[in-house]
């Protein structure tokens, strides 16, 4: 199972929406009123709408277009054209979702490595050098990712002390910037 790292942890503020990606898919990432930080498929299961479009009321996610209700596990809790409970199999595509070392990493798949305590699953890829991680800036989805060469995610390997140090570089330098 891989983790991608899909913001920095300080961006994602109360009452606010980021955008972002994992890989080719567009996300969603909000922060709950449980302080819980969510990470979805930027999709409106209804109509394909951008959720991003819409507005994060702290205790659920509001679409733009129908004015869907969406709680933190991503279920409907409303549908304003039904005027009661909305069928129990709607949901948005909810991605497994960690926050580590400043940053929130999200998976597709469950991400339950024994004896971590909630933290993502670190793939083995890689590692690139410090100097040749260079900021990825998208305009159009207004986020920050760390990059390595060639387009590649860099994923800081080895031992965990190594590793979160390797993460908290990467972080600062992200933070100055």
């Amino acid at each position: 199972m891989t983790s991608y790292v899909v913001a920095l942890e300080k961006d994602v503020r109360d009452f606010s929406i980021v955008r972002s990606m994992m890989g080719d898919k567009p996300l969603i990432i909000w922060r709950g009123i449980s302080g819980a930080i969510n990470v979805w498929l930027d999709r409106c299961p209804h109509r394909s709408v951008r959720l991003s479009a819409g507005r994060n009321m702290g205790e659920y996610l509001e679409g733009v277009y129908h004015g869907w209700r969406f709680d933190e596990s991503g279920k409907v809790m409303q549908v304003p054209a039904l005027q009661g409970r909305p069928p129990d199999d709607i949901s948005a595509t909810v991605y497994s979702t960690a926050v580590a070392d400043g940053f929130v990493w999200a998976s597709e798949q469950e991400c339950s490595p024994s004896g971590s305590a909630g933290e993502p699953c670190y793939p083995v890829h890689f590692a690139a050098p410090f100097d040749q991680v260079r900021l990825h800036v998208d305009a159009n989805v207004n986020h920050l990712t760390p990059w390595g060469v060639d387009g590649t995610m860099v994923y800081p390997t080895g031992n965990p002390v190594q590793r979160r140090a390797e993460l908290s570089a990467i972080r600062r330098r992200l933070e100055e910037s």
